[in-house]
């Protein structure tokens, strides 16, 4: 007797690729609840895909890069947009010169300086993503107990160059001699991040700004292209979502990074105006 031989059940080509993504991640690499989460989201939600071009801060970078990796800016329930993330290092000196859809450099104060017009290319999409203590680097070892702001010789540079010297002028100003480069015992103005990459590259034996010795911080604000898309803006709207899963603090603080900061001081471009126009002067011995 014949009988009729049912022909074995096909998965729809959405569900091979679904078994074909969770198979590649437990041969090679492990699976967390995220990145397996990431690639099932990849899987059914992806009605559009794109590119997002990332550039952050040069200390920054390694974390995002990481975070991507793992499966930051998966598309959240609701978005259809995803993308292809790539992280690129830049300073803030060297925006212009990158193209890049979302810019996170260390501080916002970046945006208010006058003759960059930075504030008509990019629009702030979140205050703050990461946060590094910004202060005086003291010596290892030494005591934070008598350090004041006004009351120590402080060393300064550009600040259109760097972004710890311009937050500290925002804050207290700059003087004729922190603008001329004081003694050679002044203490210099760096974020913790700064700290940690010179003594990592030069052995340069100081101590992140902690206690009194820290005077704010940078708080890695998100900016995006003022003209940038629709589908890039969901795409960086996803990763800005994305931040608040458990994995990114973790990387964060396992970078050293502290987490985002909650109310940001306001960036004030007179203020900005004021400290330059007064750097200027100072150090053109006007």
């Amino acid at each position: 007797m014949t009988g009729r031989h049912r022909r074995p059940h096909r998965l729809s080509k959405e569900g091979r690729r679904l078994l074909g993504g969770v198979a590649l991640l437990a041969v090679f690499g492990p699976v967390t609840a995220y990145t397996l989460n990431a690639a099932i989201a990849h899987v059914q939600s992806c009605g559009t895909e794109t590119t997002l071009t990332v550039a952050a801060a040069p200390e920054l970078a390694p974390v995002l890069e990481e975070f991507v990796d793992a499966g930051g800016g998966a598309p959240e329930k609701g978005s259809d947009v995803c993308a292809e993330i790539d992280v690129t290092a830049a300073e803030g000196t060297e925006i212009d010169e990158v193209d890049a859809d979302v810019w996170i450099p260390e501080t916002g104060l970046w945006l208010h300086i006058p003759e960059r017009d930075l504030d008509e290319q990019w629009d702030v999409l979140n205050t703050s993503t990461a946060s590094s203590a910004v202060g005086l680097a003291l010596p290892e070892g030494e005591s934070t107990d008598q350090v004041t702001p006004d009351g120590v010789e402080v060393s300064l540079e550009n600040p259109r160059e760097d972004p710890a010297s311009l937050k500290w002028m925002v804050l207290f100003g700059v003087t004729e001699d922190s603008a001329s480069g004081a003694s050679d015992d002044a203490y210099e103005v760096m974020s913790a991040a700064q700290v940690r990459r010179l003594n990592e590259q030069e052995g340069a034996g100081l101590q992140e700004p902690i206690g009194p010795a820290q005077v704010g911080q940078f708080e890695y604000p998100m900016l995006i292209d003022a003209d940038l898309d629709d589908d890039r803006r969901e795409a960086a709207n996803n990763l800005l979502r994305s931040y608040g899963l458990p994995e990114y603090p973790e990387i964060l603080s396992a970078s050293g990074f502290g987490p985002s900061v909650p109310q940001p001081p306001e960036q004030s471009a007179s203020a900005v105006e004021a400290v330059l126009q007064a750097w200027d002067a100072y150090s053109s011995g006007g």
